[in-house]
């Protein structure tokens, strides 16, 4: 009852405060002032309990319509706020604005609580939730995620004098977290899977936390990075500690298995991310936290033009043959396409991208507890072969977009794509630096002399180019044959190179750019469509690798320790099903 009564009283002064409207002149004409619904003290019950298929997409009403109706926070600044006007504002309003421009529909915001929102979702008067939207494992059994949009952390903030370098050092200390809000989960998580015992002190805000960390009454405080670091009244008075308790992504949340549906959203974010609008609104809203252009992974075929709810199928697509998982259950085998038979003569490259995909292919098998039956020579049909029901899996897939009416794709496990090679003692970090210089290329790579030139000419920097006809002939050409002042090629060729000669050859950083790569090409693992229970195990097997390092281990043989790319792990617990992948 404290806690409601606490509620009931804030009600009442906000109410209060509307009383005290100042008075304006008669001749002023006012606008009634907008209102908000207050928060829903008790979760009203699932409407949609269980696991209900869908049976049309969403995509039909947003046609129909010409809108999307998309849920929003309207009391959640920096994500969205609603103005005396009457508009809703923010980096997820924001958003959802951009995308319904995008799409050429009206945008029809519609306010939503944190209680409220699912349940809107799962009866049809929304379309799409946003609204500080973190994917939990544990809300996969009742609706689905885009794409993450933001990464945010549960982090920990300390006295600036504190001497904590990490997590390890708040072993026994006092931590503050506030009552409601996903500190306390990730908490829990965190001190199983490390260990570390704590003790922890709830409070009603954020700002009653920080007060008891300024009086010595709790040693650090745990919540969102975006809530700590607005907290903190000046940057010297609290730091933030780089390791974090845990993850916190945000995602939009659309109907579990309308597949069309989710896969325009995701097309759309793609989109969005190449064109540079994520980062311009990152910049808006979230000025001092770090943007990641690789937090939305753009995938091949994406194009140049807008993604459109007419271009999309509107059916919504359940597998045709039996649902993966019970299969798996009853073979206790799982089948695998995407592979090929080297001869021992193959480039290096191969035969290390070959074997990175079967290493993690059957370690993830090895959790399972199935054995691998490989289908021989499947490269060329591996997607067709998962889409057919002749394959339980297909690895290596690059992610493309024109494979999205066939089968569903995993996130990336691992990239690649072009790079510059050069000698360690060269100072060439960018095509700039490379003005009159001479790179050579890979006489299989199609496109790379082109690809080269249109690099060198947007840096205005003329290059010559030599052909290098073996990738193994690569470091004579810079070292000792001194045909060459670079190599450009693909990250596969080049890696296993440097690997072998650390001493004398590495790869250009682009200078002060963060981003060292000049394409990315991304690979994941395609399933059958729609199969999301089986999607959602391969998901979470990739992650849970990530976060104890066996991926990283398996990667070593693709990527240099500075590429390694950073898993986007949802928080929850590490079972599945009956499957313990932790």
């Amino acid at each position: 009852m404290k806690r409601y009564s606490t509620v009931f009283a804030m009600l009442a002064i906000g109410l209060f405060a509307f009383s005290l409207t100042p008075s304006f002149s008669a001749d002023v004409q006012l606008q009634p002032a907008p209102t908000l619904v207050p928060p829903t003290l008790v979760p009203s019950q699932d409407a949609a309990a269980g696991d209900v298929l869908v049976t049309e997409s969403s995509l039909v009403k947003v046609l129909a319509d010409g809108a999307v109706r998309v849920g929003l926070l309207y009391n959640a600044p920096p994500f969205g706020t609603l103005n005396v006007r009457g508009e809703v504002s923010g980096f997820d309003a924001d958003l959802a604005k951009t995308m319904a421009e995008t799409w050429g529909v009206e945008f029809m915001p519609i306010q939503v609580t944190r209680q409220t929102g699912v349940d809107m979702l799962k009866t049809g008067k929304i379309d799409m939730l946003m609204g500080l939207q973190t994917h939990r494992r544990d809300m996969d059994a009742q609706v689905e995620f885009s794409q993450t949009y933001f990464a945010d952390a549960q982090s920990m903030l300390v006295r600036q004098d504190d001497g904590a370098a990490g997590l390890g050092d708040m072993s026994g200390r006092k931590i503050g977290y506030v009552l409601g809000t996903p500190a306390a989960e990730a908490i829990s998580l965190w001190q199983q899977r490390s260990g570390i015992g704590i003790t922890v002190q709830s409070y009603l805000t954020i700002d009653q936390a920080y007060s008891a960390l300024v009086n010595n009454e709790v040693d650090g405080v745990v919540d969102s990075r975006v809530q700590l670091l607005k907290v903190i009244p000046q940057q010297d008075m609290g730091k933030i500690l780089e390791e974090t308790v845990g993850s916190e992504p945000y995602a939009i949340v659309v109907r579990r298995q309308d597949v069309n549906w989710r896969n325009l959203i995701n097309k759309t974010l793609q989109f969005l991310s190449q064109q540079g609008k994520l980062q311009e609104l990152h910049q808006t809203y979230l000025t001092g936290l770090p943007y990641s252009i690789n937090l939305v992974p753009v995938w091949a075929g994406i194009g140049e033009e807008e993604p459109k709810p007419d271009q999309m199928p509107q059916d919504v697509p359940y597998p045709a043959n039996q649902y993966t998982i019970p299969r798996l259950q009853q073979s206790k085998a799982i089948r695998v396409a995407g592979v090929s038979d080297l001869p021992a003569d193959a480039p290096e490259s191969q035969k290390r991208f070959e074997a990175v995909n079967r290493a993690v292919i059957e370690s993830m098998a090895a959790i399972w507890g199935y054995r691998v039956d490989y289908i021989p020579n499947s490269v060329g049909n591996a997607v067709d072969l998962v889409a057919s029901g002749q394959a339980d899996i297909a690895i290596g897939v690059t992610l493309d977009w024109s494979l999205a009416d066939k089968v569903d794709l995993t996130a990336p496990y691992f990239l690649h794509g072009d790079r510059v090679m050069v000698k360690k003692s060269d100072e060439y970090e960018t095509f700039l630096d490379l003005r009159a210089r001479v790179v050579g290329i890979f006489n299989n790579e199609e496109g790379a002399e082109e690809r080269a030139k249109a690099w060198a000419t947007s840096a205005n920097s003329g290059v010559r180019f030599f052909v290098i006809n073996n990738e193994a002939n690569a470091p004579a050409t810079l070292i000792s044959e001194n045909n060459a002042n670079a190599v450009f090629g693909d990250s596969l060729k080049l890696v296993p190179l440097v690997q072998a000669q650390p001493d004398d050859l590495r790869l250009t950083r682009r200078g002060t750019n963060p981003d060292a790569w000049y394409s990315r090409i991304y690979i994941g693992m395609a399933v059958p469509r729609n199969d999301i229970d089986f999607r959602l195990l391969v998901e979470y097997t990739i992650q849970e690798m990530y976060r104890n390092g066996k991926m990283q281990a398996l990667l070593g043989q693709v990527l240099l320790p500075e590429d390694m790319p950073t898993a986007d792990i949802w928080p929850g617990i590490s079972d599945y099903l009956s499957y313990k992948l932790g």
